[in-house]
């Protein structure tokens, strides 16, 4: 704290950062948007402000508010208009990029087509078109069209299509993946703290440590192989008389990647240790045995030990461990879990109940867009009103990832109207940039809350679901296991570590953790 007090100074004196200024100047042009959905009634300025957004540090998508979305109908009516301006319609063409690229490319194409150009000349910056301005030079009197410019200056800049020389990898970089991975060992193994495992606040955490020994499992490194060996030992020196494996806290999350980490080390004197943690996990699912029938809101599912709200993600990884400690998806725990998966499902068809949350007197209802949410009615995602004064829970990345997993490792059928729905969730908000489904306009950074959990969880359930190319919308194929490696290796740090800069909530401002994480979300894509 005292350190914070002596560079308080010293940031004050660096001024705004570059989100501030983005922000300030977003905030001056928001009430410029028209009831038709444009900035000021003018093609090329909605075009620059909404590139703007999506290149700025917030990273703004069509489907983050209606300044966002009511702006790309307008422009979507614009592009139908045939007019001889190529600078007009490149920037309609850019913007529509930059907020969904593959939503609009078919747009996109005839836009380009129409003036008989490619993709690939398609500016990457209205620099090229005017006078560039930036943020900080901007005069605090500019006017929509200059802010609207410097807005479309700011930010990463890409590049559109590929030539047939450039064409996406079909397969990862095996001979990459391998090195960043035992880049990423090499830091864990220099992290541990004084007692040999890793520490938090000085003192041993098992659920990091389990985590990190997965992940050392994973290494060719003989050394590494040894320290997991000697996690595994530390471990089982805390598991307890029910089963479970914990240091008093999170008691099923510690357990359930305990597990993992027992099955990863494959010594046969483990089993005893493995299956005496599988039944703790079974006891501290909410069934008949806490008196709760399958009519209740929360039957089957799994909460952090010893409390009475269930969560999906508590679930997910409780039933990961059962998965991966063989037992079979006919089991009565997988097959109760299914209640809550169900409630926890925005369908309405298949979670036809209304909730209430906290008490929270307005009732919470189902939508349709076939994703999920932490638990029947709540979401860190926030909810949204419905014109018929009832509330629908928000769905979000990571546990649409968890409900795909949980279904699978449930034997549900991939033809299933559920899972099928929980794919066409993935499909439509697919995006390796933030955790998505979170409302930019209530909290800018939500999406990045919980990124490399996210990178984890989808990793595992695209695995599980034996799903290798995502297509979304526009007809645009993703293989992800491409991609995501290619993120994971482009976010890495020099020194090997992972880390999520831009939120530091549910741990992920912890290294060790982000790393645990990553090196997780590269074996599943390899396996």
């Amino acid at each position: 704290m005292l350190s914070l007090l002596l560079l308080s100074p010293l940031l004050a004196f660096q001024g705004p950062s570059e989100k501030e200024l983005f922000d300030a100047y977003l905030n001056r042009i928001r009430p410029a948007q028209m009831a038709d959905g444009s900035y000021g009634g003018n093609v090329v300025i909605t075009a620059d402000i909404l590139t703007g957004m999506a290149l700025s540090p917030r990273a703004y998508r069509v489907d983050d508010g209606p300044f966002v979305r009511d702006a790309v109908t307008y422009l979507l009516a614009e592009a139908d208009q045939r007019v001889d301006d190529w600078d007009r319609d490149q920037r309609l063409a850019i913007a529509l990029l930059h907020v969904h690229q593959d939503r609009y490319l078919p747009t996109v194409m005839k836009l380009v087509e129409r003036h008989g150009h490619q993709l690939t000349e398609l500016k990457t910056t209205t620099s090229a078109l005017g006078t560039p301005y930036t943020l900080t030079d901007l005069p605090q009197d500019a006017g929509l069209a200059e802010t609207a410019r410097a807005l479309a200056d700011a930010g990463i800049l890409r590049t559109y299509g590929a030539s047939k020389s450039e064409a996406k990898p079909q397969k990862p970089n095996a001979d990459a993946i391998a090195l960043s991975y035992e880049r990423g060992v090499d830091y864990l193994l220099s992290s541990r703290g004084e007692s040999g495992v890793w520490e938090f606040f000085g003192q041993p955490e098992p659920g990091i440590s389990a985590l990190a020994a997965r992940a050392l499992f994973g290494s060719q490194q003989e050394e590494a192989r040894k320290v997991g060996f000697e996690v595994l030992d530390f471990l089982l020196t805390l598991q307890q008389e029910d089963g479970s494996i914990h240091e008093g806290r999170v008691a099923v999350y510690t357990t359930s990647v305990a597990v993992g980490a027992l099955v990863d080390g494959a010594r046969e004197a483990d089993l005893p240790a493995i299956q005496r943690a599988v039944a703790y996990l079974r006891t501290v699912q909410t069934d008949e045995g806490e008196g709760y029938s399958e009519t209740d809101k929360f039957y089957g599912g799994i909460g952090y030990g010893g409390d009475l709200r269930p969560d999906l993600s508590n679930l997910q990884y409780a039933l990961q461990a059962l998965e991966e400690a063989d037992v079979p998806s006919e089991d009565e725990a997988f097959q109760r879990a299914i209640h809550f998966l169900n409630r926890s499902q925005n369908r309405s068809e298949s979670n036809p109940e209304t909730f209430q949350d906290q008490g929270d007197p307005t009732p919470v209802r189902a939508g349709n867009d076939g994703g999920a949410v932490y638990y029947p009615g709540n979401s860190p995602a926030g909810t949204v009103h419905m014109p018929d004064g009832s509330l629908v829970a928000r769905s979000y990345g990571s546990m649409t990832y968890a409900l795909l997993k949980c279904f699978i490792f449930a034997g549900v059928s991939k033809e299933d109207p559920r899972v099928e729905a929980a794919v066409d969730w993935i499909s439509a908000h697919w995006t390796l940039e933030v955790n998505p489904g979170f409302d930019p306009m209530v909290d800018p950074r939500g999406g990045f809350q919980g990124l490399y959990y996210y990178y984890l969880s989808l990793a595992q359930a695209l695995d599980a679901a034996e799903l290798e190319i995502i297509e979304s919308p526009g007809g645009v194929q993703h293989i992800w296991r491409v991609e995501l490696s290619e993120k994971l290796m482009s976010t890495q740090q020099e020194d090997g570590h992972w880390i999520n800069e831009d939120a530091p909530r549910w741990w992920e401002g912890n290294p060790v953790l982000c790393t645990a994480y990553a090196l997780g979300a590269m074996r599943a894509v390899q396996s």
